[in-house]
């Protein structure tokens, strides 16, 4: 279905506070995440201008994944944006520009523009300040609301350690954090946006490569392991920045 254009990966993932709230409200995810495709489109967009092709026009194709690599609720998106725009030329066929690779600091104005636009989306709908608001998950069914404020925290949800934070194994306390760990990386306001990967036009098995990473499950079970005590560990596919390989829950 993807046209034989070069085509690049988006990832927008959100703030803690707003994982939650979008884990079990469809409509606000579906509206965060028109604002994150209309950014990135309009990006494409206007790069298109400035490089003398007006009113082209580029595509994406979202995949919405609702884990983070600990098993955590981590609702975030990831984007194949058609790397350029489509115009019609002369005689009224389409032609696909492409568009030289974003910087880093177009990724950190476009991740701010996205962030400022989705906070006047929060706004709107009164979710700005809702520490009074009645949650509809919670009054629907306590449990499952439990189960998934504790997930998207990395807290354990029951048993004798309900509430205490997931062991994190091979973690040393003075790693450096570092605000933009990988190039074409950028954050504001708890808004990530990454563009780093990108897939050449005639590349069709890497771009298959990437289309499957998007639709993978949420671990493989090669990662998951029964300890002894009965605790179960899970293997991070990488490292954290805190130096953290493995989780192990109660």
């Amino acid at each position: 279905m993807l046209p034989a254009v070069p085509v690049r990966q988006w990832v927008l993932t959100v703030p803690h506070r707003l994982r939650y709230r979008l884990a079990f409200d469809h409509a606000l995810c579906s509206a965060v995440l028109g604002v994150f495709i209309r950014g990135v489109l309009a990006w494409y967009r206007r790069r298109g201008g400035r490089a003398g092709v007006p009113d082209g026009q580029s595509g994406a194709v979202t995949v919405v994944q609702r884990f983070g690599s600990g098993l955590e609720l981590n609702v975030h998106f990831h984007a194949l944006g058609l790397d350029g725009v489509f115009a019609s030329g002369a005689d009224g066929t389409l032609r696909f520009h492409r568009l030289p690779p974003p910087s880093d600091a177009d990724v950190a104005r476009l991740v701010a523009t996205i962030a400022r636009r989705i906070g006047r989306l929060l706004v709107r709908r009164g979710l700005v300040d809702d520490t009074d608001a009645i949650d509809p998950l919670a009054a629907e069914s306590l449990a499952l609301s439990g189960l998934a404020s504790a997930a998207g925290q990395g807290r354990i949800a029951l048993g004798p350690r309900a509430g205490a934070r997931v062991d994190c194994l091979g973690a040393y306390p003075d790693a450096p954090w570092d605000a933009s760990s990988r190039p074409l990386q950028a954050r504001s306001d708890g808004f990530d946006l990454h563009g780093g990967v990108a897939v050449a036009g005639e590349d069709r098995d890497r771009l298959e490569q990437l289309c499957r990473y998007l639709l993978r499950p949420p671990i493989v079970q090669e990662r998951l392991a029964l300890r002894p005590d009965g605790r179960v560990l899970v293997t991070l596919k990488l490292p954290w920045r805190d130096g953290t390989t493995h989780l192990s829950t109660a």
